[in-house]
């Protein structure tokens, strides 16, 4: 089961344990229809490009609504991954 860090309405913020660095955080729907990667190890997040082998899905107003739900809850999304990246 993959990690929920935060969640409200219609979207989660969640945490794969032993992802890839840079710590980042997938944005999804409920649905999983679509997916956004947030690299949240700055002062300010930032969208990540999938990988060649991710097929990810989102829209300008879904990357937007990430965006801002990750930095309004910033530090405390940090913190969260931080103890899935460190049990590497």
């Amino acid at each position: 089961m993959v990690p929920t860090l935060l969640q409200t309405g219609d979207i989660r913020i969640l945490v794969y344990p032993g992802d890839h660095p840079p710590i980042h955080v997938h944005v999804v729907t409920k649905d999983r229809s679509l997916e956004v990667k947030i690299n949240i190890s700055g002062s300010e997040p930032i969208e990540m490009r999938p990988a060649k082998d991710e097929r990810m899905k989102t829209t300008a107003k879904h990357t937007r609504q990430a965006l801002k739900l990750c930095s309004d809850n910033l530090e405390m999304l940090r913190v969260g991954a931080e103890k899935y990246y460190a049990a590497q």
